[in-house]
Order: C-alpha cells, then structure tokens, then sequence
C-alpha cells in the first residue's frame, strides 16, 4: 500500500535490534532505521526515560518467522495490496512466542491471540485498534494505530499536540482559525529526528502504561502525512513487548521523512 495507508502511528528504550528484517511489505518495501541514538534530543539518557533512543544491538535477540494474519479491513478504494505469507523478525528471545504478525493495509506487530479490524477511507484516512480475544477496542490492553492519510483537516491539531514546531508555526499550518492546542499531556517524550516523536503518556485509569510514537511531515514539508501515530497499552510487565511491537512499527511501516 502507498504511504498515505501505511496508517499505523508507542517504548520504553527502544531497541534496534527488535526491529528486525522483513520482506517487501504491502507498502512495496521494508523501511530500516539505522542511527536514532545519534538523532536523538541531546541530553537525554535513554535509561532514565521510557522512549529512550534505540540501541544498535540487543543481547539474546533471535531471528524468527512469523505467519502473518490478515485482519478484516475496510478501503475507501481498492489499491490491489498483497498481504506477504510471512515475515523474519529479530527479537529478544524472551518474546518469542508472544509476538505476531498482522496485516491491516502493511504488517506489523502485536501481541499473540489478538483480534481487530482496520478501516480506511477514499483519502487513506483512519486506522486500526488491536486487542485480545473477547476484550474491548476501547478500553483495557490494545494496540492502536492512525494515520490522517491525505485529510489534512484531521490531523494538523493532533500533530500539533506532540511537535512544538508546529505551534510555534501553527499561524502556517492551520486549517481554520482555532488557536494553537496545547501540548499533549507526556511523561517523557524523545524526538528520534524532527518528524518523529516517541513518548510515554499517563498510565490509563487501570494501571496500563501508554508508549507511542508519532509522526508529522508538515515538518520541512517532509511528506504529505500530517500526522500518524502508533500507541501500546499493555502491563508494566509487558514494556518489553511494547519495545518489540514499536521498533517494528518504526523501522518498517512508518513513513520516513
């Protein structure tokens, strides 16, 4: 699927390494970082946040095949997208088992067992939620994703909330007349370049911690994605996978600028 779908924009320290090496995707290729630790706010200490830049390496990482599960998705218009049999992953040994593969418009990473169901209209808006068998899209553990596609009108405010460029430049870049929003609600926020930002937001009301990543290509016109995001609410217990399933998310199906 071209960029407009690859809808799907949540860490504690990154880790490359869980990033791992697929096949061309429905997107018709596999994106890789490379050098966040190098492009990453200075000053920071990836141990001391939980959106840490990535590390080259992670020991006791394995390379493994997945299977990848097709989840029902709806597409405002027909782009003909395949969905690949399989997909090679490099992930910490401790995961294995506990990671799947899943299509919804490009392939990405969830925790195993889960269910979900993508929509997407004409522009490429809209996205998917994840979450467990018999659980709620809504509420409890799930994994969103949402892209604003070509509706520029649908994501300049959300962008907004996480790029202090663009309320600095908000008179350049808003739709109508509404003040700049104010700056989303963090616990601690990295930008991995200019037009990516990984962050963990407050935990949900029950005990659920919330990492994500975010991008916007109204940046130095990078793109013309305004804004897509990837959130993981899972356990405290579960921040490792969180790790896995966001590296994923950000060297394979996020749009680069």
């Amino acid at each position: 699927m071209h960029q407009r779908l690859i809808a799907v924009a949540a860490c504690t320290a990154f880790l490359l390494a869980a990033c791992g090496t697929a096949p061309e995707t429905a997107s018709g290729h596999a994106k890789t970082f490379t050098a966040h630790n190098q492009r990453a706010k200075p000053g920071m200490n990836p141990e001391a946040v939980p959106n840490g830049p990535p590390h080259p390496q992670a020991s006791g990482s394995i390379a493994v095949t997945l299977p990848v599960t097709k989840l029902s998705t709806s597409f405002g218009v027909d782009y003909g997208l395949t969905v690949p049999n399989s997909v090679t992953v490099t992930i910490p040994a401790a995961w294995v088992g506990d990671v799947a593969a899943y299509w919804s418009g490009t392939v990405f990473l969830a925790p195993a067992g889960w269910t979900g169901r993508g929509l997407y209209g004409a522009d490429g808006s809209g996205g998917i939620t994840l979450y467990p068998a018999g659980g709620s899209p809504s509420r409890g553990e799930r994994i969103t994703i949402f892209s604003d596609g070509g509706c520029v009108g649908c994501g300049v405010e959300p962008a907004a909330q996480f790029f202090p460029y663009l309320r600095t430049h908000w008179s350049q870049v808003r739709v109508i007349g509404a003040p700049a929003p104010r700056p989303v609600r963090v616990i601690s926020e990295v930008f991995l370049s200019p037009n990516i930002a990984a962050y963990r937001l407050p935990d949900t009301r029950d005990g659920l911690e919330v990492n994500g990543v975010a991008y916007s290509g109204l940046i130095d016109h990078a793109s013309d994605i305004t804004f897509e995001q990837m959130n993981a609410y899972l356990p405290a217990s579960d921040h490792g996978l969180a790790t896995v399933i966001l590296n994923y998310f950000l060297a394979h199906a996020m749009t680069m600028p």
